[in-house]
């Protein structure tokens, strides 16, 4: 057993923390034999570029670093002459659930095989995810860290309940009728770390949300409901951001006007379904909104985001979904070759039929204002982590969390700060970063091999020799 540890998440957020729902996958190795990698450059976002290193790693955990190799009986010897070694990369935005033709076993097959360590799961039925979690436990030693939230906890008029096309059961529905502690300690016990909120939520319940969700040491990420206003939100206690979402709203000129028309459209007095409600907010307010920015309001949110801490996952590679096309690459889509038969028919299928569609203006529009924020974002010091939003969007595991990195890089982080965003940033979060994201001893061994330099190109993360997972070599 790993017993239990405080997790400290800054503010006056400070939570007990089962260290086995954090770590799940770990695994104390008595008897295992160590790992010597010698000769190698050292590249992490706390350290910067330490060259001609031994790295000695044992029990899953990094043992020494110099010139001279621990002296460990049977170790495995790893020439790292020419190499780079950087911390296992994370994906800080996925949904193991979402697509059922795609199981498990292949999400963590792509993670590892693209140096994807440890990811975050954003939103899942418990139920659905427990053969997952179960699949860990069965093989540690092949498989990332999962940091999960549970289901999205969404309004009564939820998005995500499994009634349309395209939006599966992924949430759970609450308002003010609800008992919220009961609901919180329900998840906690079914051992979430954080928890993920969702655009229906009432201001009310949100803000009873966020209060409990601090008393119990959780951060709350997720889409900022549309019935609160943002700087509310961060005031109250917000966690963090998924896809910007809602900031083209928080930062235009008439913002108050704007949430005033959400609050009416969002009685849904006509009682449509909330994916056709969420969907008709945002189209009748977005391209306004970028269209008619406040740009000194919206540097006041950016900084008042920097100053709560507020960690913010972009999700580039989704936000330019309608943009960049990914799936209409002959090169991308090669990567469906990996995916079981049904989920690569089906991707084939619709990669093929929207590569047809021209790229309209407000795609372009959107894919520029993104990037763009998340420059504002960086340069005020905003915590970028990075996600991706797989599978969703043809986003093939494990390859998509690369595009994201690049994506990062082309909106101006150095490439430093893009590995920062998938190595500390994320282990931040959660406040581990004292047990993982930089290459230090006494830190767990998840490490990335590659035989390119990363602070070259950011694309050079994608030049794999070895990866190493919980002391492991995959």
């Amino acid at each position: 057993m790993l017993g239990q540890g405080f997790c400290h998440f800054g503010g006056n957020m400070k939570g007990k923390i089962n260290f086995l729902a954090l770590l799940i996958g770990f695994q104390l190795f008595s008897l295992e034999a160590g790992i010597v990698i010698e000769n190698i450059t050292l590249i992490d976002a706390k350290n910067g570029t330490r060259t001609n290193q031994t790295v000695s790693i044992k029990n899953g955990v990094i043992q020494s670093i110099g010139s001279a190799k621990l002296d460990m009986d049977d170790s495995q010897i790893i020439d790292g002459v020419g190499k780079y070694l950087i911390p296992g990369l994370w994906d800080a935005h996925v949904h193991l659930t979402f697509i059922p033709e795609i199981d498990h076993e292949t999400h963590f097959k792509l993670y590892l095989k693209n140096g994807v360590t440890s990811i975050r799961d954003t939103g899942a039925i418990l139920s659905k995810l427990q053969p997952s979690l179960n699949f860990i436990e069965e093989n540690p030693n092949t498989t990332p860290r999962l940091f999960y939230a549970g289901p999205l906890i969404d309004g009564a008029d939820r998005v995500y309940k499994g009634m349309e096309p395209g939006f599966p059961n992924l949430s759970i529905g609450i308002d003010e009728t609800s008992n919220i502690p009961e609901v919180v300690d329900g998840l906690v016990k079914e051992g979430v770390t954080f928890l993920k909120s969702y655009e229906m939520l009432t201001r009310e319940t949100y803000l009873e949300l966020l209060k409990v969700a601090g008393q119990n040491g959780l951060r709350v990420t997720g889409h900022v409901p549309l019935s609160i206003d943002l700087e509310e939100a961060i005031e109250a206690g917000l966690g963090g951001m998924q896809h910007v979402r809602n900031m083209d709203l928080a930062c235009a000129k008439d913002a108050d006007n704007l949430l005033d028309d959400r609050q009416v459209s969002l009685e849904n007095e006509a009682s449509i379904a909330g994916s056709a409600l969420r969907t008709h907010i945002h189209s009748s307010q977005r391209y306004y909104a970028i269209d008619n920015t406040d740009d000194e309001r919206c540097l006041r949110i950016i900084m008042k985001l920097s100053e709560y801490g507020v960690f913010q996952t972009p999700t580039l590679t989704i936000n330019t979904f309608d943009s960049r096309r990914f799936y209409a690459d002959p090169k991308w889509r090669e990567t469906y070759q990996e995916l079981p038969e049904a989920a690569e028919n089906n991707w084939m299928q619709g990669s093929l039929k929207l590569a047809n569609i021209d790229v309209t203006e407000n795609a372009k529009k959107f894919d520029a204002w993104s990037l763009s924020l998340v420059n504002k974002m960086h340069q005020e010091g905003v915590k970028i982590i990075a996600g991706t939003d797989t599978p969703i969007g043809y986003l093939t595991p494990g390859y998509s969390l690369h595009k994201e990195l690049e994506l990062l890089s082309e909106a101006g982080l150095s490439n430093m700060d893009v590995l920062r965003s998938a190595t500390i940033t994320p282990a931040e979060f959660f406040g581990m970063e004292n047990q993982m994201g930089t290459i230090e001893v006494g830190k767990l061994a998840d490490l990335v091999i590659l035989d390119k330099n990363p602070l070259m190109s950011i694309s050079n993360t994608q030049s794999i020799h070895r990866v190493i997972v919980k002391g492991q070599i995959q």
